[in-house]
């Protein structure tokens, strides 16, 4: 039987994610955790990830062919550099992808009734007042906008208390109960949580930027081991004085 080659390996250990960035496009890599594999969270319980893609495709009104998992849940570790060793864990979340057009629309114009209440402006004696954003306020627009532009919708871009992150959740929370129902293993997360994305290419596109960012954070460390590596090698001690009788 003929080894298997990075990209096909299903789970890959710490060690070989880092030779897997180095060999393939983010691209490729992204295709291939998106399509051609069994999430980790359910690699014993594969008709168990159908009836989980199920259960979410009904509370949202999609086809189980758009619901996927992203995340540790996924791949079976977490995907960024400093963390690779870390294995998934019962403590993670099952991070759904929802690829929809339609709910993506939904959910944007929905978050627009957030952005709407905080700029509204006001009015004293009959003149207008610019609504005052504090810091959080505006780093939600920014993530909100930024994200929105690359055809994904994030729930976490909007504070508690948003009716589109509120309705989001509760769906997602509801989910959760269900997918308890499924009786998965003891190891089996149950918190549910996840993202929208416009389409396929805009979901491999957001999960590509992810696998270049790990690809550049092996790099920088990497680097920093190098570079500690030659300041050991070139540190000369100094001779002691000799002692003057």
């Amino acid at each position: 039987m003929s080894k298997k080659t990075l990209i096909s390996l299903e789970y890959p250990t710490a060690d070989e994610w880092k030779k897997l960035v180095q060999q393939f496009t983010p691209d490729a890599i992204a295709h291939k955790l998106l399509l051609s594999t069994v999430p980790f969270v359910f690699k014993d319980e594969p008709l168990k990830f159908a009836l989980f893609k199920r259960t979410i495709a009904d509370a949202f009104g999609v086809a189980p062919t758009d619901v996927f998992i992203v995340g540790s849940a996924m791949s079976g570790r977490s995907l960024k550099g400093k963390d690779i060793d870390k294995a998934y864990s019962s403590d993670s979340d099952i991070d759904t992808l929802i690829i929809s057009e339609h709910l993506f629309a939904k959910y944007v114009m929905k978050s627009f009734e957030w952005v709407n209440d905080i700029t509204a402006p006001t009015y004293e004696a009959e003149k207008r007042q610019v609504a005052k954003l504090d810091d959080e306020e505006i780093i939600g627009i920014s993530q909100l906008s930024k994200n929105a532009c690359k055809g994904i919708w994030r729930p976490d871009s909007l504070p508690h208390g948003a009716a589109a992150r509120d309705e989001f959740f509760t769906k997602f929370n509801d989910v959760s109960l269900k997918v308890l129902g499924l009786q998965l293993s003891e190891d089996t997360v149950s918190n549910v949580n996840g993202r929208i994305a416009r389409s396929f290419n805009d979901a491999v596109s957001d999960l590509s930027e992810s696998i270049y960012r790990l690809k550049r954070e092996f790099e920088v460390i990497e680097e920093k081991v190098t570079q500690a590596s030659s300041n050991g090698q070139n540190k000369v001690e100094k001779p002691k004085a000799e002692s003057k009788n």
